[in-house]
């Protein structure tokens, strides 16, 4: 069995290991997702692409789970757009309420074309995963209107927190 045979055996049978370990610093691109960095991965997505963002709530410390995984949401969710949506002007909404936080984004692009379902993307899977790992709830479709939504709710109730 070759390399990499041997390499995609490990990673599929251990996959969800390698997952946990997104919220670890990687020495060579950085320091760890979170929403810190909000302002910079907006700022990465902005060029060629209107994307404003909003909070409302008191932004406060996160579990750092709930943190990473607010963070890769809003970096997929813009992905998506920038790939579905070029040019669409895209809204990011960040709201801290005491049960924890939600997550919408949404493009104003138009309706996928036929055969190109957006919501299937891996991408979106994968972090309707990492939300739901972490006792979250994550949707993402089409809009009536044109466009496209993706919205996560997120536990971080603020007694753990304090």
């Amino acid at each position: 069995m070759g390399r990499f045979a041997q390499w995609r055996r490990m990673v599929l049978a251990h996959g969800h290991r390698l997952l946990d370990r997104a919220g670890e610093p990687d020495p060579l691109t950085g320091p760890a997702p979170s929403l810190n960095r909000l302002d910079a991965l907006v700022e990465g997505f902005a060029a060629g692409q209107s994307v404003r963002w909003a909070l409302a709530g008191a932004p406060r410390p996160l579990p750092e789970a709930v943190d990473v995984a607010a963070y890769r949401i809003i970096e997929e969710s813009l992905t998506n757009a920038r790939r579905h949506a070029p040019g669409a002007p895209v809204a990011v909404r960040l709201r801290y309420d005491p049960q924890g936080i939600t997550i919408e984004v949404r493009d104003d692009g138009a309706a996928a074309p036929v055969g190109e379902p957006r919501g299937a993307d891996q991408g979106l899977i994968a972090v309707r995963r990492r939300a739901e790992r972490i006792g979250g709830t994550f949707s993402a479709g089409p809009r009536p209107d044109g466009g496209f939504t993706v919205r996560a709710v997120l536990p971080a109730p603020e007694e753990a927190a304090e």
